[in-house]
């Protein structure tokens, strides 16, 4: 998650916050990246799949979060930061996936055609 989280702070978000300057401004601003933004977000949403994957089995060997009767204070706590990690990280992809990157898609797409015109 790491590398992912750096990708989207250093690459994705700022070539994202340029797109609604240029959409605000109804100018053109310097959109020059590799591509279209739809590399960037295909590149992200496989990287929230293995996460999620990975998330899944780690849900399966604790058998959901399960303790076991023996389990000392430490056990419960990493228990329950995995389950908290795991609340966070669906949050995480369901607004991305589902809210700024169709956003962004839109903006690009506006840009292109500005562009073209």
């Amino acid at each position: 998650m790491t590398a992912h989280m750096i990708k989207e702070e250093e690459v994705l978000f700022p070539y994202i916050k340029t797109l609604v300057a240029t959409v605000n401004k109804a100018d053109q601003a310097d959109l020059s990246h590799p591509g279209t933004i739809q590399n960037l977000i295909s590149a992200m949403e496989t990287e929230h799949e293995l996460v999620g994957r990975n998330l899944e089995a780690i849900r399966l060997l604790s058998n959901n979060y399960s303790l076991p009767g023996d389990a000392c204070g430490s056990y419960g706590l990493l228990y329950k930061m995995l389950a908290d990690f795991e609340d966070d990280l669906h949050t995480h992809v369901h607004l991305e996936n589902n809210i700024l990157f169709p956003k962004a898609l839109k903006m690009e797409e506006m840009m292109k055609g500005r562009m073209l015109s």
